[in-house]
């Protein structure tokens, strides 16, 4: 349970986590984890999202990533360790417990101790805390796991494995007053989760793509930006979880540096475009009709249109994206070049037909019927994105 005393003005509890220094600033030094864990960070928030969660994340704050769940007035958070390994096949109990001694001297805590040491640090402001790979756990620590998920209490359930997990943490923090100890272990026992993040190393990216698109599907949002939109959100989790800063810092300063809400995904229905085959591809079924096209075209055009928006949204087509973009700066080329004869759609069709069909000719994907329906969706669209 969250401390209910910790309240500081405006409702914000969490004055230890921001005010305690950190222990990390700048992530990892490797740029594949660094990637992956950015990844899975945009891939928590969209299963989170899809189960129509609110949260608020932070990127490399005390953690590889920081939760909590109350944006508005928050009085606990959750914390993520987002490791990968091709080492090994499972985590076991000593892999997890395996400190490191730096040049300098200093003992680097294990995973598991860094997890402890939320909880020692933070007291009741540290919810749960979770440790998230790319590969599963060992038999031992599922069945840790399968107790505390069961809520049961591992300490009367197993206490063989209770004691062992104890001692492994207490050799890490052998300096600890044992009260003081026990107390913060038997939380930690308990809240502590442990598991695969369902990210494998080998095509991570490919299936959070493919969950956001499917996520865009059945909210039945299409857009041939879709990728464009993944992309900027993995970025802007890239570029906070770079961000540095100082402490104590304001809950609404550390929102700014290093927070993404689900409101993220929200955001966009303004972005994005929301259509319904009988409103969208209506408006511009009229345009095409106003533009003098016979009803034979204008159908044809449609058709196309809906299957373009359907291939950009499909991650497995990269290519076929790269060529749209093409097209369409070719578009805005000829729309800017040729102003002044912007109500000549005859002319202006023309000067784009000749230019990409150097583009699409190797790509049976594409022919001049789609590369129309694009110019037609270009002049009727109010996004400067496609």
């Amino acid at each position: 349970m969250c401390n209910k005393k910790l309240l500081l003005p405006g409702g914000i509890k969490l004055q230890n986590i921001l005010a305690s220094e950190l222990r990390e600033q700048a992530g990892s030094n490797s740029f594949n984890r660094f990637d992956y864990q950015a990844h899975w960070i945009v891939y928590h928030m969209i299963i989170e999202f899809k189960k129509k969660s609110q949260f608020l994340v932070f990127c490399e704050f005390h953690d590889d990533m920081t939760k909590v769940s109350d944006i508005q007035n928050p009085n606990c958070a959750e914390f993520f360790q987002i490791k990968t390994t091709a080492k090994y096949n499972k985590w076991t109990l000593p892999h997890l417990t395996k400190t490191t001694t730096k040049s300098s001297g200093v003992v680097k805590n294990s995973f598991l101790g860094f997890l402890f040491y939320n909880f020692m640090k933070f007291e009741a402001e540290c919810s749960k805390c979770h440790f998230v790979s790319n590969i599963g756990m060992d038999a031992e620590i599922r069945k840790w796991q399968s107790i505390i998920e069961d809520g049961k209490q591992l300490k009367t359930t197993d206490n063989a494995l209770y004691s062992k997990i104890k001692n492994l943490i207490r050799n890490e923090f052998n300096n600890i007053n044992p009260n003081e100890f026990d107390g913060v272990f038997d939380k930690f026992v308990q809240e502590t989760y442990i598991y695969d993040g369902d990210l494998p190393l080998e095509n991570y990216e490919k299936v959070v793509a493919g969950e956001f698109f499917r996520m865009l599907e059945n909210d039945e949002f299409y857009t041939s930006n879709s990728n464009k939109i993944l992309k900027d959100i993995i970025e802007d989790v890239r570029k906070k979880s770079k961000t540095k800063i100082e402490v104590p810092i304001s809950y609404n300063k550390l929102v700014e540096k290093k927070g993404i809400s689900s409101e993220v995904f929200s955001a966009l229905q303004s972005s994005v475009k929301k259509i319904s085959s009988q409103s969208y591809f209506k408006e511009l079924e009229e345009f095409l009709t106003d533009n003098g096209l016979s009803l034979p075209k204008r159908r044809l055009l449609l058709r196309e249109l809906k299957e373009h928006k359907l291939r950009m949204l499909d991650i497995n087509k990269l290519l076929y994206q790269d060529i749209t973009y093409q097209i369409v700066g070719v578009i805005d080329e000829v729309l800017t070049k040729y102003y002044s004869r912007i109500d000549d759609t005859s002319y202006l069709l023309d000067k784009i037909r000749k230019q990409c069909e150097t583009i699409i000719k190797d790509n049976t994907d594409f022919n001049i019927p789609i590369v129309e329906a694009i110019f037609y969706e270009r002049l009727v669209s109010e996004n400067t994105t496609i």
